[in-house]
């Protein structure tokens, strides 16, 4: 087997192990920690800052021009406004013996995942072979993917949570 095929496989298969993981939790209500929430977006938001401020070992530093910001600008746009409508398919309740939150994901969220992992695969193969017939900044399709990535996540939780704490407020005390 070529090595680029097995470079296009190996993502194929990743991405199946994972869609195969996560259809079994989606049929299970997980409980929700609503202090937790906060931890996975700044976590997701400082790893994106990190990588787009710190240069690549062996790169220059990269200097955004007004295009790229813009570019970036309406990958986190796109990347929030995503996270809105992601976060509003998790089913979130407040189990009504202990007074625990519950939430149970939607397999809307896995389909968005699923679909964002075989664009970059397929981005990726694209724009290797065609960037520069194209004209296309590799690094920054790349950047943005992180940009969308990164606000779709932080902004997920974000409307969870706010969902969360109305539930918590308007139940009844176990």
């Amino acid at each position: 087997m070529s090595s680029q095929m097995l470079q296009f496989l190996l993502p194929l298969l990743l991405i199946a192990v994972i869609v195969a993981l996560r259809a079994r939790k989606l049929s299970k209500k997980q409980p929700l920690k609503l202090g937790g929430l906060w931890i996975r977006p700044v976590f997701l938001l400082a790893a994106c800052i990190l990588v787009l401020a710190l240069p690549q070992p062996g790169v220059a530093p990269r200097h955004f021009a007004i295009a790229d910001w813009a570019v970036l600008a309406l990958a986190a746009v796109v990347g929030g406004i995503g996270g809105w409508y992601l976060g509003r398919t998790m089913a979130i309740e407040v189990h009504p013996e202990d007074g625990t939150l519950m939430a149970q994901a939607s397999p809307v969220g896995l389909f968005v995942i699923v679909g964002l992992m075989l664009a970059r695969t397929g981005l990726r193969a694209g724009a290797k072979l065609e960037a520069q017939a194209w004209h296309l900044d590799v690094v920054l399709i790349f950047d943005a993917l992180i940009v969308f990535t990164a606000l779709l996540f932080a902004v997920r939780s974000l409307e969870m949570y706010l969902r969360a704490k109305k539930l918590v407020a308007a139940a009844p005390p176990p």
